[in-house]
């Protein structure tokens, strides 16, 4: 598992992944964990200190995994991840 963004994502999923194929597939499948992590992680980092900043966090967050969140699975998580921030609101 050379890839980070695999090792990332095996973390928050509590799974192994091995490849985009892998990853893209548990991210489908449950894009509101995906959300949910990267909400805490925006939550304890010190770089985030308003509603925009959290949300530049997330972009950033999802720049970062690239093609490994599908576009319908971008816009899950984004829902997710707005559900979420909301509620911190």
């Amino acid at each position: 598992m050379a890839d980070s963004r695999h090792r990332q994502l095996s973390r928050i999923y509590q799974r192994p992944i091995e490849d985009d194929i892998g990853a893209r597939a548990v991210v489908n499948m449950d894009p509101g964990t995906l959300a949910s992590a990267i909400f805490l992680e925006a939550v304890e980092s010190d770089d985030v200190t308003s509603i925009e900043s959290a949300r530049v966090y997330f972009e950033d967050r999802l720049a970062f995994l690239g093609t490994l969140v599908e576009p319908g699975a971008t816009a899950r998580v984004r829902s997710g991840f707005e559900a979420r921030l909301q509620a911190w609101e």
